[in-house]
């Protein structure tokens, strides 16, 4: 990994950047999502940051924003386990080793604080499932996402 990279835990202060980012990742290719505004964007990732059990991580070059993790923590009758909510890298730079760098430092920083398990959802057929196979993720066969729109 290139010595200009580096890794922390979010802040309150990243906010605004991983409001762009995720707005350039989520509304192009393969996402095709339909976020109208940053504004919109950062309502959404702050209402995961107001959660008392947030924790999230960033990644970057020289200060430059180059990827996020937004995700909490929950309490489990096996122990604790941290809830992957949203996982991002910029689009030009996927397939560049960042995920995976970002992906090793979570998983020492949680082992660090004791939690033992790693939960996220995403959509089947696109990258982010391989990806996220290759960083030891399994597809639990007895689950099933359910919803009712109303």
């Amino acid at each position: 990994m290139d010595s200009n990279v580096s890794i922390r835990v979010m802040e309150k202060s990243d906010l605004e950047r991983c409001a762009d980012l995720f707005l350039k990742v989520f509304n192009a290719s393969p996402w095709f999502d339909e976020w109208q505004s940053a504004g919109q964007v950062q309502q959404y990732l702050l209402e995961f940051m107001d959660n008392p059990v947030f924790v999230g991580y960033v990644i970057e070059r020289n200060q430059a924003l180059l990827g996020a993790c937004f995700g909490h923590t929950k309490s489990w009758y096996s122990g604790r386990e941290y809830h992957v909510h949203e996982y991002y890298i910029d689009t030009g730079l996927q397939r560049s080793g960042l995920g995976s760098a970002l992906m090793n430092y979570i998983k020492d920083d949680l082992i660090s604080k004791n939690i033992h398990c790693m939960v996220l959802l995403t959509e089947k057929e696109l990258p982010a499932e391989e990806f996220y196979k290759k960083q030891g993720f399994q597809v639990k066969q007895d689950l099933i996402f359910m919803y009712n729109k109303l």
